[in-house]
């Protein structure tokens, strides 16, 4: 998304539109597929020396689960987009895209896990998650893993 920075009124200038899901750069990508297009409204504004641009973004992606392997689809949403940019001499368009893929990026969960329904079933797969392989960090503690804390004299 590029802004022409001449027709950034003194007030202020609001953007609403779409950004293609190729725009993400995922073709390679083996766990994260684009689901649709990135919707946007953002604000840029001239303070001084700098261009603020502030807003909000949502777009759809297909995540690989990490419990049952399949992909399904989640919303990202970024409610508090800010970033601030240099205004430079003879500068006349700002390119957003960048940091707008940044931070969707950034919200994509680590260890994304698919939906699972009333019935404990995975809604991407169908199996019970109580069937399902654990993470490694996953693994319910022992009752009494603070025991030997509890017994320790200082």
């Amino acid at each position: 998304m590029r802004i022409e920075l001449a027709k950034i009124s003194e007030g202020g200038s609001t953007y609403t539109g779409e950004l293609p899901a190729e725009a993400m750069d995922l073709a390679g990508d083996r766990f994260i597929r684009p689901g649709g297009p990135i919707e946007y409204e953002l604000t840029a504004t001239i303070v001084s020396d700098q261009i603020i641009v502030t807003g909000w973004m949502e777009t759809t992606l297909e995540l690989l689960c990490v419990a049952c392997a399949e992909f399904f689809s989640t919303s990202i949403r970024i409610s508090s987009f800010l970033h601030a940019y240099p205004l430079q001499a003879g500068q006349e368009t700002l390119d957003l895209t960048a940091d707008i893929r940044e931070d969707i990026l950034l919200a994509v969960p680590l260890y994304p896990r698919g939906h699972v329904d009333d019935q404990e079933r995975c809604m991407a797969c169908g199996r019970d998650v109580r069937q399902l392989p654990r993470l490694a960090g996953e693994e319910t503690p022992p009752p009494d893993c603070w025991g030997p804390l509890d017994n320790l004299k200082m």
